[in-house]
């Protein structure tokens, strides 16, 4: 993927009728094209040790974790796509970190047991639409069992700094929610916390907005 990537949460969306209000304003209202279905999971693993001491790693501990961050106990597992464009990428150490890793990592953690056991799970399926110069992703949001709103994932293409897309990006949402939607705009998201670029985004930056939203808003 390239470009830049905004995560948000419609918290008081209406399963499918919302999905499928979404789709009429995308295809019809943009002339989007219909991608076909898509899908994410986001995994989160405790362990009774604390990563950064465990590791031997010279990061700074966070004894009290700010908004949007999880414990030095927790680690996020975000699977992205299917197939040949499954990607997995491991957000831990309080969101300080930030790696993709292969297919059989998953495997391994299953193995791995004793030093991190699974919690929670959640699951988006939906759809992606393309227009002239972007990618939308909708879907609806479980959490275990639970129905927790519908998550937009816009990509806008042709730039990748976040700070020069944002308001493009606004402009575009506005034209597909209803309304007096309640939205969670995921703000407050610093990619510097993780060592990652601020002005130009990757699948990691995503993946990132992905755990920092669960966090921020605890859903996960």
């Amino acid at each position: 993927m390239t470009g830049s990537t905004w995560v948000l949460w419609w918290r008081d969306a209406q399963g499918t009728a919302s999905l499928g209000q979404l789709q009429e304003r995308l295809l019809r209202g943009l002339r989007a094209t219909l991608l076909g279905r898509w899908s994410m999971d986001t995994k989160l693993y405790h362990s009774p040790y604390n990563f950064i001491d465990h590791q031997h790693l010279k990061i700074p501990t966070t004894p009290h974790p700010t908004p949007g961050t999880a414990s030095d106990q927790s680690m996020y597992l975000v699977v992205r796509g299917h197939g040949s464009s499954r990607r997995q990428y491991f957000v831990m150490a309080s969101n300080r970190i930030v790696v993709e890793t292969e297919p059989e990592m998953e495997s391994i953690l299953v193995r791995l047991k004793n030093l991190w056991t699974p919690r929670q799970t959640a699951r988006i399926e939906g759809y992606s639409y393309e227009g002239d110069d972007w990618i939308i992703r909708t879907g609806n949001l479980m959490v275990g069992t639970s129905y927790k709103g519908l998550i937009i994932e816009i990509n806008y293409l042709p730039c990748s700094n976040p700070e020069q897309t944002r308001e493009l990006m606004r402009e575009l949402l506005g034209m597909i929610l209803p309304a007096g939607a309640q939205v969670d705009a995921n703000g407050g998201v610093d990619y510097r916390r993780a060592s990652l670029d601020p002005v130009c985004m990757t699948d990691r930056h995503t993946a990132y907005q992905y755990v920092h939203l669960f966090t921020q808003s605890s859903l996960l």
